[in-house]
């Protein structure tokens, strides 16, 4: 059971759209919510305009941008206690989520609730993103609730009430996000729904070359039976009510997506890489692409080496 959800904010509704959520984890699970505000003078330092910009430090406003936010950090602490919640604040100092990480390390979280705006693309490399950077390094599971630019608190989605949808694909790096969804699930009171994704083979039809391309029949059902025989195992081992599902598609992402929508589910679990930069981009991520197009929240968790 959760005994420490961490939520950084930054004083905007779009962070405060997570807290209602680790509010209602907490109303269940008795669990201490932990907040944390990045106070970084670079983000807000003037330059002076020229053949060189040169950044201005003024110590006059960095001191009043740190009141405002611890400012901010306490009225958000005081409103989570007044609802009877255990409920701690911190003012960091540095960049944002190098500090995020190493308090939440410091802290020993059980679990990082955090909104992402889901941008695609090279938007998303060029604006970059909190949410996506935190995750390439987050050692504890993070849950990503769906934001935009113009959400308030009160908009903040509810606790799921589908089945958690937990991506498995034979390895056991994909099976070590399961305790952390058993542990989501358990806690917000949802069943798992176990799933595996078949992607179709190919084969070169020969003498027309690898750009003529023929299914592999046999194959496929070959592998459709021992995923679905995989699932059954592991579902065997997870409590009452697990559910599983095997599907085929030529995109596992999109498979999920879809999945996510026609199931009704409450939210996804996966475990990433966590590749970050370009090397996220131009090799793809399964995780990134579900986080970029699902609807639903997203359970991510990232397995140290090892795992």
């Amino acid at each position: 059971m959760y005994r420490t959800l961490f939520v950084p904010v930054d004083g905007s509704a779009l962070s405060a759209r997570a807290l209602p959520v680790a509010a209602a984890i907490a109303r269940r699970t008795g669990a201490r919510i932990q907040l944390a505000l990045v106070h970084d003078p670079s983000a807000y330092i003037p330059f002076v305009p020229g053949e060189v910009a040169i950044p201005v430090f003024d110590q006059d406003l960095v001191q009043s941008q740190r009141e405002r936010d611890a400012e901010v950090l306490a009225a958000t602490v005081a409103h989570l206690r007044a609802q009877g919640l255990t409920a701690d604040g911190a003012v960091l100092e540095g960049t944002v989520v190098e500090a995020l990480e190493e308090f939440s390390q410091r802290q020993a979280v059980d679990l990082t609730i955090m909104t992402t705006h889901g941008r695609s693309g090279f938007e998303r490399l060029r604006v970059g993103s909190v949410a996506s950077a935190f995750l390439t390094r987050a050692t504890a599971p993070v849950y990503l609730v769906r934001g935009s630019g113009d959400a308030t608190p009160e908009d903040a989605a509810p606790l799921p009430t589908g089945p958690l949808l937990c991506a498995l694909d034979g390895s056991p790096f994909s099976e070590a996000m399961l305790p952390h969804a058993q542990a989501f699930a358990a806690a917000v009171g949802v069943p798992l729904l176990l799933v595996g994704v078949t992607v179709p083979h190919a084969i070169p039809m020969a003498p027309f070359g690898a750009e003529a391309l023929l299914a592999d029949d046999s194959a496929l059902r070959a592998e459709e039976a021992g995923r679905d025989d995989y699932l059954s195992r592991i579902a065997a081992t997870l409590p009452a009510g697990t559910e599983r599902v095997c599907v085929t598609d030529m995109s596992v992402a999109r498979a999920l997506v879809e999945l996510a929508e026609t199931r009704k589910v409450g939210a996804i679990a996966l475990a990433t890489h966590g590749r970050g930069g370009f090397k996220r981009f131009m090799l793809g991520s399964v995780t990134d692409e579900v986080i970029r197009h699902a609807t639903t929240p997203v359970l991510v968790y990232r397995p140290t080496e090892g795992a």
